[in-house]
């Protein structure tokens, strides 16, 4: 049987605020209850039925690659932005980048940042670096960044303006319940492939070895789980070549996470008869292969964020 493992069982709010002594920045982090979507992909939110109504009117902005648009977590978080937009009276805009790394990301949210928009919306490393550049040179634009933290480019220094938040996600969680479920369905010799060893990458393998560590005690099963991180290994077919040797010497299920990862490692599983597992957002209907994907529900979180700036004067507040 799939399985689609709700990240958002656990959804980590981040905000920075600077505070008014110069140089100090205080954080508060916040845990959200929810309750999981069955279906992300088609969620709507609706206001409490007590509340004031949103202005409405604002322009709402989507910071993307242009290819990101056509599937994935960047085309969920476009399809939340407009959902919200159409729901309470907003105004949608997407402006998107080539192939070009950080400095094309940062041309496409400086060209978000002067449209007019209220309110940018980005997600990943590549803005995490754009947005560390320029959050503090449009007064009056906020920013909802996902999946990171504005940050320089070697990881030593962080900086949050009081205009950013940002949404970070317990991918633990995630990977230890698909390391889980992966033992339960009988598969004790594991693989985890991620493209850099990042913060978001290892927390799901850290959460997929625990949980298959758990469940192999609870079995009386001893486990195995070998890990790569590829890097900046540009060559499709080598990768997908390893992870075919991988399922070749035993390996059941691989949990892959980053670039076009799954995408190999289903086209090696689909010549081997392994199983993968997928990460950020549901991909099940890829293939049989797939024994299920770890989801991060970002049409349900992008349209809740936008629910809590907006009817907070449009603004981060202490709480949001």
């Amino acid at each position: 049987m799939k399985r689609v493992i709700a990240l958002f069982l656990s959804l980590m709010l981040l905000l920075s605020l600077t505070a008014c002594v110069p140089g100090v920045e205080e954080q508060s982090t916040d845990a959200v209850p929810f309750t999981v979507p069955m279906d992300d992909a088609s969620y709507v939110y609706q206001a409490p039925q007590d509340a004031t109504p949103l202005p409405g009117g604002a322009v709402i902005a989507l910071a993307a690659e242009s290819s990101a648009l056509e599937s994935g977590a960047d085309a969920l978080l476009w399809k939340g932005v407009q959902t919200f937009a159409s729901t309470f009276g907003y105004t949608a805009q997407s402006y998107t980048y080539g192939d070009g790394g950080a400095d094309t990301a940062e041309d496409a949210l400086r060209e978000a940042a002067e449209s007019g928009a209220a309110l940018v919306v980005c997600r990943g490393e590549e803005m995490a670096l754009a947005l560390y550049q320029i959050q503090a040179n449009y007064p009056g634009v906020h920013y909802l960044l996902f999946d990171d933290e504005p940050h320089n480019e070697d990881y030593t220094a962080y900086t949050t303006d009081a205009s950013v938040h940002c949404v970070l996600f317990q991918e633990e969680q995630a990977g230890y319940l698909a390391g889980y479920a992966s033992v339960m369905e009988g598969y004790t010799t594991l693989g985890f492939v991620g493209t850099e060893e990042e913060p978001p990458v290892v927390r799901y393998f850290t959460g997929f070895l625990q949980g298959a560590e758990q469940a192999a005690e609870q079995q009386g099963e001893e486990v195995s789980v070998r890990v790569w991180y590829t890097g900046n290994l540009s060559d499709g077919d080598l990768v997908t070549s390893r992870l075919v040797e991988w399922f070749d010497n035993g390996t059941g299920v691989i949990l892959a996470n980053g670039g076009d990862l799954v995408r190999r490692t289903l086209d090696a599983a689909n010549q081997t008869g392994g199983r993968v597992f997928a990460t950020d957002w549901d991909q099940n209907a890829l293939g049989e292969r797939v024994l299920g994907s770890a989801v991060k529900c970002y049409n349900a979180a992008v349209q809740r964020q936008l629910y809590t700036f907006f009817s907070g004067n449009s603004t981060w507040g202490q709480n949001a």
